[in-house]
């Protein structure tokens, strides 16, 4: 067992549940045991949503995996590292701009003065504009709309 579903399984044990509320998982993390502060306490609460360690229903997360036979020494503090996101997130930007060379064999040097010009022309954001461009090149840009749409409005 790694140390993400090490410190997720004891943030369980020792409540005691099999389920808690994201509320109760942040506070338990970071002032129950004081392993992290309340906003990384949330990271690790996404962090292990993402890596499917964890399930969230209706503001409740539990773990994925058997956690009550989890032994840790009583001194156990998980590293920071944990936080750390392992795969990194590739942006709706950089698939379009992939897709649209593939699809036109442009260099990507081009395609993005291509993009500019059109963010430029219609004050959009680029992923926006970088639709507009797959498109015109005649690419089904369906597949990108609701990541380009989760990105702008995450601003």
């Amino acid at each position: 067992m790694g140390d993400m579903e090490t410190c997720l399984g004891l943030l369980f044990k020792n409540k005691g549940k099999g389920v808690l509320t994201e509320k109760e998982f942040v506070f338990t993390a970071s002032m129950d045991h004081r392993w992290f502060s309340p906003k990384e306490a949330q990271v690790l609460l996404e962090l292990g949503i993402k890596r499917g360690l964890l399930t969230r229903t209706e503001g409740f997360v539990k773990p994925t995996f058997v956690f009550k036979d989890i032994e840790v020494p009583q001194s156990f503090k998980p590293c920071k590292d944990i936080l750390r996101d392992i795969e990194p997130e590739v942006s709706a930007f950089s698939l379009i701009l992939d897709e649209i060379a593939k699809s036109t064999g442009q260099t990507k040097r081009d395609i993005v003065a291509r993009i500019n010009k059109v963010q430029d022309r219609l004050g959009v954001d680029i992923e926006i504009a970088a639709l507009a461009v797959a498109k015109d090149s005649g690419i089904d840009i369906s597949r990108f709309v609701e990541s380009v749409r989760k990105e702008v409005l995450s601003r």
